[in-house]
């Protein structure tokens, strides 16, 4: 089932690959011996319209800085991030100057990396203080402010530390110890306990960064907690519980927030919980709850809370709205990795026994909506959980390094194929969202990624996003060049 699938891929996108060019070649000039860069990663300045691509060789971190017409700004070669640090997790600009934030494994430790390509110089800051009693949860990004997002132990209290691009930080706190947050059980719980996963003796936050531009799939929006990127905001929401999707939305850079609770649609049940998630577009909020017999999908606007669109399903009905076959897919089913399912009770079971989930996209004639869910599956090979790039090969977190996925989210919107196993339904509707018939169209992912089948074996990959552009970069080895590709949504 694969191989017809790759070649249909292959065929259907044979007139774009064909005419796809090189949108800019980078010599790989400032490299040290005959090495060849390991990893790349992007940094794009939309204030400025400039962006730098960074080539990682392990010996060196080489930077280039171009403006929007591809005219080169400077170029220098440095040592490298410290090698305490193994993330990426934000990044400053100001006056031609890029500042990288970076924290250690334990998310505890920060410090920052300053690269000034007019001087051809680079400055390292450590910052005087270490995560205790705190959870670091994510980040965020806008012009020369840097946002790093926490939560007090055994508390409702979220912390936000604010850098600015000269290196100077202060602490805002947020209390919402007297708010009532319940559990799927509706238990009163704290912020803490719905916005971390705890194993053992280790406390990790359990956050997911979402760009919506991007054409994400459920094996991230099934998460329960997500950081939605705006910006000039950031929203946080929280699914865990049973009655309510919470959601914060501070304001950058004054630093404000403001607290909603949309309800859940609540369905009759012994014995198992009903599985919920949600999923932001714009000023939409869209939710989803099922049991193995039923199903509730809900479109509201989040200001005013009124229902847009409703959909109700039962396991004895055909799935009037999908334009799609039932698809479950995933690396658990060996060479074979996707199959179709017949029934809407099928549907229905395998959802509620994996993480539920929901996507949108926005299409020339309105919405392309996923529901399903994802299962993520342990790797128990050793070496850490494994990225899927392209479809026949693959990188381990570790040696993804410092280029992070909470520093990228289009990289990890892409690579997001790590030993997952999803059940989903494609669904097209118009800008009233009423159902509308017809093959669900490609994305920009999809095209991308058939791009990648004719490099099976590309180096140091990056994706990230220029204005309304996808860039896709690999290290050509013939040419000893750095190549950047564009695609156009």
């Amino acid at each position: 089932m694969v191989k017809p699938i790759i070649l249909a891929l292959v065929i259907f996108f044979s007139n774009q690959l064909v005419a796809q060019e090189v949108f800019l070649s980078i010599p790989n000039d400032l490299k040290t011996r005959s090495k060849s860069p390991d990893n790349s990663f992007a940094v794009v300045d939309d204030e400025n319209n400039t962006f730098a691509i960074f080539l990682d060789d392990n010996k060196t971190l080489n930077g280039y800085l171009y403006s929007e017409n591809l005219e080169p700004l400077g170029k220098f070669s440095s040592n490298g991030l410290p090698k305490f640090y193994n993330e990426i997790i934000g990044s400053t600009h100001k006056n031609g100057q890029i500042r990288l934030f970076v924290k250690n494994q334990n998310n505890r430790n920060f410090g920052s990396v300053l690269f000034d390509f007019s001087r051809k110089a680079t400055l390292e800051t450590e910052y005087n203080f270490k995560l205790k009693g705190e959870t670091y949860l994510q980040s965020h990004s806008y012009r020369d402010k840097f946002y790093i997002l926490t939560v007090s132990r055994n508390s409702s209290i979220l912390n936000i530390y604010v850098f600015d691009h000269d290196g100077k930080f202060d602490k805002k706190t947020f209390n919402f110890d007297d708010k009532y947050f319940g559990d799927r059980k509706n238990k009163q719980v704290d912020l803490d306990f719905l916005l971390t996963d705890r194993e053992q003796f280790k406390t990790e936050g359990a956050v997911v960064k979402i760009e919506e531009s991007n054409p994400n799939n459920i094996s991230i929006t099934s998460k329960l907690n997500k950081i939605y990127d705006r910006k000039n905001s950031f929203l946080l929401t929280i699914d865990g519980g049973l009655l309510y999707t919470y959601i914060f939305e501070f304001k950058v850079p004054e630093l404000n927030v403001n607290l909603k609770a949309i309800e859940k649609e609540q369905l009759p049940f012994e014995g198992f919980l009903p599985e919920s998630n949600s999923y932001i577009f714009k000023d939409n909020i869209y939710q989803i709850c099922a049991l193995s017999d039923t199903l509730i999908f809900t479109v509201k606007n989040i200001d005013t809370k009124k229902e847009i669109k409703r959909i109700e399903l039962s396991k004895d009905e055909v799935i009037t709205f999908k334009n799609s076959p039932i698809i479950q897919e995933g690396t658990s089913f060996g060479a074979n990795k996707r199959r179709e399912l017949d029934k809407t009770s099928q549907f229905l079971r395998k959802i509620t026994t994996e993480d539920i989930g929901l996507a949108v996209i926005l299409t020339k004639d309105g919405y392309q909506i996923t529901m399903g869910g994802n299962m993520e599956i342990s790797n128990t090979g050793g070496g850490g959980a494994m990225i899927m790039t392209g479809l026949n090969t693959g990188m381990t977190i570790a040696t993804v390094g410092a280029f992070t996925f909470s520093f990228n989210p289009v990289f990890y919107s892409f690579y997001s194929y790590k030993f997952n196993k999803s059940t989903r339904i494609e669904c097209l509707f118009d800008e009233n969202f009423e159902h509308i018939p017809g093959a669900t169209p490609h994305n920009v992912f999809d095209t991308i990624e058939a791009f990648t089948l004719k490099n099976p074996k590309a180096k140091a990959e990056t994706i990230f996003k220029i204005q309304n552009s996808f860039i896709y970069g690999k290290y050509n080895d013939e040419t000893d060049t750095y190549e950047l590709f564009k695609f156009i949504e």
